[in-house]
Parts: structure tokens; sequence; C-alpha cells
């Protein structure tokens, strides 16, 4: 005769099992969550595009990823949270070859592990117009290499050291109302000698025009150059500045908290300037990019 199981036996037999059935679901549905990688299929020379890291769960929340980067073009990229997930703008130079050019992408797990994809983006060439112009000889010497290179290393620390905080929602501000005299990339010849691509966006501005902040922000450089002139940057947060060269007279100052639309100067022609307008231009990540971008197309 078969002796009969130890009811406790079987009871433990079917708590172990149940428990077992239960950390199978949880892993299955770690596995099945997953990060996904995924960015703009195409952007324009001159154009900026976003990278975004996410979970391919139904309720996303990203807690598995941490210290994410990315590398396009030889320049590292920091990820900054955006609703569930995390989001790392990119700015494209505008000399920048057409073609298919990867990004690569890191961040690292809770269990510590670092993780390394790869996407690609494609750059699509966009044509920009060329112009000539004279500049006047106490101008002309202003374009001496060894003074633009100094001023512009002043301003490019401000550049480079990124503040965390978003500080923008929606489009931004054309800073003045007039019409654009020079647009972004445009080629530039100087005394009829060629230089380099325009990297913002000239407006007709009369000295005494007033000048508005794109958008909110910090001011971190509100000073007169020789080459720049009347110069204002405001930080937007996380690697996105504006810049605002050639003013007759700054109104803001260093370390003043703005919002959008705030006046924070008079347009001029200080500086490398052959008549009074207003110099725009846009930051993201020590790369110029096309500023009407962000005027006409939200980037979040």
């Amino acid at each position: 005769m078969k002796k009969a199981r130890d009811p406790r036996i079987l009871a433990n037999i079917t708590v172990g099992f149940a428990l077992f059935t239960i950390i199978l679901i949880l892993l299955a549905g770690r596995v099945l969550a997953g990060v996904d990688v995924f960015a703009h299929g195409e952007v324009y020379q001159g154009r900026s595009f976003m990278v975004f890291i996410s979970e391919t769960s139904d309720t996303p929340t990203l807690e598995s990823v941490r210290d994410a980067s990315l590398v396009f073009d030889g320049k590292k990229i920091a990820f900054y949270p955006y609703e569930k997930g995390m989001r790392a703008i990119v700015g494209c130079e505008p000399e920048k070859k057409p073609g298919e050019y990867p990004i690569e992408v890191k961040y690292t797990d809770n269990g510590g592990k670092v993780n390394l994809r790869e996407i690609s983006i494609m750059v699509s060439p966009k044509t920009y117009p060329k112009v000539s112009f004279w500049l006047i000889p106490s101008k002309k010497k202003l374009l001496a290499p060894a003074l633009v290179d100094d001023e512009w290393g002043q301003i490019e620390k401000k550049l480079l050291d990124e503040s965390p905080a978003k500080l923008w929602y929606g489009f931004y501000l054309r800073p003045v109302p007039g019409i654009t005299t020079m647009p972004f990339g445009t080629r530039e010849f100087v005394n009829g000698k060629p230089r380099s691509r325009h990297r913002g966006q000239d407006f007709r501005a009369q000295t005494g025009t007033p000048v508005a902040a794109a958008h909110n922000g910090k001011v971190v450089i509100a000073q007169f150059f020789k080459a720049f002139g009347g110069t204002v940057v405001i930080d937007h947060g996380q690697g996105i500045n504006t810049l605002y060269f050639h003013l007759s007279k700054i109104i803001a100052h260093p370390g003043q908290e703005v919002k959008k639309g705030d006046r924070i100067g008079l347009a001029g022609s200080t500086g490398i300037a052959s008549g009074p307008h207003l110099h725009w231009g846009m930051s993201v990540h020590d790369v110029r990019v096309d500023p009407m971008q962000w005027v006409e197309t939200v980037i979040p």
C-alpha cells in the first residue's frame, strides 16, 4: 500500500512553485520592457536633432538607465530627463559632409553594467547663399585672428558650462521684428576675401531698436568686446545658449534671470559690423546651429 504524502510537504511545494512562477514573470517583464534608443532619421546641415532613450514597456519609467551620453561627430553630449525617458539635443555643423553617420549611445543600468548602442542619422545637404560686403579699415582690423580667437575663447567658456535645468518651453521668439539681412549658414566674402559660414541670423535693426530675450534663461555674459561688440549670452539650460552681438547698449547683467520677451539691450553696429543690425546666434552644446529652426519648431 502506497504511503500518503505529508500535506505540509505538498503545501511547501505549491508555495515554492508559485514563487518561482512569479519570479519568472517578473524577469520576463524586465526583458520585455527593454530599452529603446531612437532618433530623427534625417537632419539638414546646420540644424538640430534629438535622440531619445525610453523603455518599451506599457508603463515606462526608465528607472533602469543612468549616466547616459552619446557621441556624434566626435563630441560627447549628455542626455537629460524628458517625460518618462531621456533626451539629448544634437547640433549638426553647416559644413558637415552629407551622408550617413553613426551615433554611439552609452548608458549604465542599475546593475552597473555599461551598455553601448549604435544608431545612425542621415545628414542631408542644405543650400546656403553667398554674400559679399565691405568693411572700412577701422572695422576690418577687428578681423585679426588673434583678437577674434581670444574673445571667442572667453565666450566659449560659458557655452561649455552646462546647467542641468531646462528653462525653455515651446517656441523661441525672434529678438527683433526686422527682416533677415543675412541668414544662418551664408558664405561670406569680406572685402573680396572668403571667410567661414555665417554662424547666426542677422536682422535689420536700427541703432536703439529694443532686443528681446528669445526665451527664459540666465544671462551669463553681458559685456562689450572689440570684435563682437556689445554682447549678451543667455543660458537656457541643458547646453542650449542664445547669443546677441553688436548691441549699442546692454541692459541685462550677468547672473540676471530673464523671461521670454524681456528687454536685454539695444541694437547697434558695434564690433565687426558694416551697419546697424542684430546678429542672433544659437549654440547647442557649443555647436552653432540655425536659430530660426527653434522659432519655427518646438524643440522639447
